[in-house]
């Protein structure tokens, strides 16, 4: 089955000076599906405390219907094929 969900991805390097693009992200992301900001202050920091001090950090946004997803890209074990994805925020308006 194919996934017919369109994602904007975001990759930071290492270290705290650009934590703040994950913020400006969401918001524009938030502005463009008209999602309400309750909530988003919360969001944020759940993303950035899953940015990385030590490697590049993966996150893919997605907005379908009335709903933003956000979600960062974990590394699997060496049995598992590749990375993942795991739903960090989810906002409803």
């Amino acid at each position: 089955m194919s996934d017919a969900t369109d994602y904007t991805y975001l990759t930071l390097p290492p270290g705290e000076p650009v934590r703040s693009c994950i913020g400006l992200v969401v918001a524009g992301m938030a502005a463009r599906g008209k999602i309400g900001v309750g909530g988003l202050e919360e969001a944020v920091e759940l993303l950035e405390d899953r940015h990385s001090d030590e490697s590049l950090t993966r996150y893919r946004f997605s907005l379908v219907e009335d709903r933003l997803l956000a979600q960062v890209e974990e590394q699997r074990n060496a049995t598992d094929d590749g990375a993942g994805w795991r739903t960090v925020v989810e906002l409803v308006s």
